[in-house]
């Protein structure tokens, strides 16, 4: 039983979000591009920050996971705006932020996927890591996709001042929270923060909204 919620983690981890992708480009038409571009954006951007955090002192845990938290959120959420203001400027529909947040998603959950099946057979897995893994899922790509679509409302609107740093600082109080509260405290905070980014992402996606896009 265990293993069969090992096997299923995992693949919710890693075909969750192309399932979600192969959706999403169904109902709205949206393009494949800015996920494809995103996972591998991923990488030295993942790479780089954990070469700076192996630096940070451990010695002050509260310093220690703010730290980490804002070096993410300013490495992850600037990598957004480079791309997707200069790599991707071709993609200027709100549906593509989308689809940028979703290819994000993928790479931070491809992590925990490969880490799930890898527990198959050592009897370490905890008994609800399905659950907690199918939860997981769908809060991190609820979080970075809302974060993806302030960022892009940033660009759109000429907003870039304001929402990116918004959008740094709700990345790193999220990533921040998992080291400073304990468990509970922790996943409530971060569903506040989520609930928060999605309804703020809500408007500025209504914000955008062009009467003409689905006719092109």
């Amino acid at each position: 039983m265990a293993d069969m919620q090992c096997i299923l983690a995992g693949l919710t981890r890693l075909f969750g979000p192309v399932l979600l992708m192969i959706l999403w480009h169904k109902k709205t038409g949206a393009g494949f591009t800015p996920a494809l571009v995103a996972f591998p954006v991923c990488y030295p951007v993942f790479f780089i920050g954990a070469a700076i955090r192996s630096v940070f002192s451990h010695s002050n845990p509260a310093a220690y996971y703010i730290k980490q938290g804002l070096l993410f959120g300013i490495l992850e959420e600037g990598a957004k705006f480079l791309v997707l203001c200069y790599l991707l400027s071709s993609y200027d529909s709100r549906k593509d932020a989308v689809s940028y947040g979703i290819g994000h998603s993928a790479f931070e959950a491809f992590g925990a996927g490969m880490t799930c099946l890898g527990l198959i057979g050592t009897g370490r897995a905890a008994p609800d890591i399905f659950w907690f893994n199918l939860w997981a899922f769908m809060e991190g790509t609820a979080s970075a996709v809302a974060l993806t679509v302030l960022i892009f409302y940033g660009i759109y609107t000429g907003r870039n001042k304001w929402m990116l740093p918004a959008a740094i600082l709700l990345h790193a109080l999220g990533n921040a929270s998992q080291g400073l509260f304990i468990k509970p405290a922790a996943i409530t905070v971060n569903i506040l923060l989520t609930a928060g980014e999605c309804f703020a992402a809500y408007r500025c996606w209504e914000a955008m909204r062009n009467p003409y896009e689905d006719e092109i």
